[in-house]
């Protein structure tokens, strides 16, 4: 199944469940931002790609930001307007990888979330940093997270608790290729008392942060920051 129909019929129904507290999580990111100094200085315009149910858009939005959340997904982008009410958001309905879609001037851009991971080759990530670099203005920023998947993982530490309650239980099991892993998202739901299973399954790359601070160097950006928080790399480079 592609990524795009992962989400559509089987994460997307549960993806803000997943991650838990909106607002601490939201917090998470805003305190990352503000304190790598990516506040408004320009045009004041980003755009967030892969934005989901608006961690990223909302803090930078809380920050002064007009943001254009992107995403294939619509279940996710009405959950991010239902949050933006009275925020300068405007959500965009595109697939990241055609950039004419979302091309609009902006000091930032953001790619985060792991949504790197979902690209289906390191080619296509190599060939949108390039065209992210030519979009944004010189001194515009671009700030990237992602999860490190290069190191495998063995036997029972490939099953991968995510997140559990009274009425859901949820659970990755992940299996390891060259190049990728394939993701299988298990989730067991409580209905009228029984508990019913749901399992879809996914590509997701595998880069370590050197490759990818070696594409954002190769494409002209200055890496600025580089952090690993909960497991997750950050990355913020300037033009």
């Amino acid at each position: 199944m592609s990524t795009q129909s992962h989400y559509e019929n089987h994460l997307a129904a549960f993806y803000a469940w997943m991650t838990g507290n909106f607002e601490a999580k939201q917090q998470e990111q805003q305190d990352w931002f503000s304190s790598r100094g990516v506040l408004p200085q320009g045009n004041k315009t980003a755009i967030d790609l892969g934005a989901g149910h608006g961690l990223q858009s909302v803090s930078l939005a809380k920050l002064g930001f007009t943001v254009f959340a992107v995403d294939f997904n619509q279940h996710l982008l009405s959950e991010l307007n239902a949050r933006a009410k009275g925020l300068p958001i405007r959500t965009v309905l595109a697939d990241l990888k055609n950039v004419p879609q979302y091309a609009t001037e902006a000091e930032l851009i953001t790619c985060m979330g792991d949504t790197l991971t979902h690209l289906d080759s390191v080619e296509t990530v190599q060939n949108l940093i390039g065209k992210w670099y030519e979009l944004l203005p010189a001194g515009g920023r671009l700030a990237l997270s992602f999860r490190d998947l290069t190191e495998e993982l063995f036997g029972e530490q490939r099953f991968i608790p995510v997140r559990a309650d009274d009425q859901r239980i949820h659970t990755c099991f992940l299996e390891y290729y060259p190049g990728y892993v394939r993701v299988y998202d298990q989730l067991l739901e409580k209905v009228n008392g029984e508990w019913i299973q749901k399992v879809s399954s996914y590509q997701k790359l595998r880069m370590g942060a050197g490759l990818v601070k070696e594409m954002l160097t190769g494409a002209g950006f200055r890496v600025q920051h580089h952090d690993v928080i909960a497991r997750m790399q950050y990355i913020l480079a300037e033009k």
